[in-house]
């Protein structure tokens, strides 16, 4: 089974000490960390450059605002000074929901390191109006897009699965099922596309519903490549 994606260690922390422990635990084994600086309570510009400091894999810094299904409660011009000192920091990309007034705000530059995101948090829309938000994505030029929306049946698995597959040339897609019933898009989906797997750290908190480890991942990964090849 060959590998074409990547996995990425979501790191998370109620305070910046405990975040940087697990950051820091979290490097020894992973390739890529995603910093959920959201999850520290009254994260400030001040602490940025500290993390940064800690960060040694590539990276992802989201600070995804509670409005936008995250869990930071600052103010929007809080949180839009952060994400533009976070593009002037280093870090390799950047996640900003779709719709967040600050994308109008940033530069070519910025958008090469951009991760444009859409979350769905109570249901799987139409494939119809998730291609017409895909499409409109795109305007934007990001280095990847991210499309999370909740599971509810297989049928949602379908139309995620169809909404993947319309992923062009070069183009890097994620497609996430979220939930339980959500779970089988997390390790099926980056063998058919999705640029990047997103894992847990064992014994947290998940900050995503359906996330798995990253040991639970391979290990359902290498299950269902190996039903799929003996019923070939």
């Amino acid at each position: 089974m060959t590998r074409e994606f990547e996995i990425c260690t979501v790191v998370q922390g109620e305070n910046l000490t405990t975040f940087v422990q697990n950051l820091e635990k979290a490097q020894k084994s992973a390739i890529m960390v995603e910093l959920r600086a959201d999850s520290i309570r009254e994260f400030n510009m001040d602490d940025l450059p500290i993390l940064k400091g800690v960060v040694k894999v590539p990276s992802i810094f989201t600070l995804r605002h509670k409005k936008e299904g995250g869990l930071f409660t600052g103010t929007p011009a809080k949180q839009r000074q952060i994400l533009h000192a976070a593009f002037s920091s280093g870090f390799t990309y950047v996640d900003i929901s779709y719709h967040n007034p600050v994308l109008k705000e940033l530069s070519a530059k910025d958008k090469r390191h951009l991760i444009l995101s859409y979350h769905e948090h109570q249901e799987t829309p139409e494939l119809y109006d998730l291609l017409d938000t895909l499409d409109e994505m795109r305007l934007l030029k990001p280095a990847i897009i991210k499309i999370a929306t909740f599971v509810d049946d297989q049928e949602d698995v379908l139309v995620l699965g169809a909404l993947l597959k319309q992923r062009e040339e070069d183009e890097k897609l994620v497609v996430i099922g979220m939930g339980k019933k959500g779970e089988i898009t997390r390790f099926t989906f980056p063998t058919l596309g999705s640029c990047i797997a997103y894992v847990t750290m064992k014994g947290e908190k998940n900050i995503a519903p359906g996330m798995l480890t990253e040991a639970d991942l391979l290990k359902k990964m290498e299950s269902h490549y190996k039903q799929t090849s003996r019923s070939k």
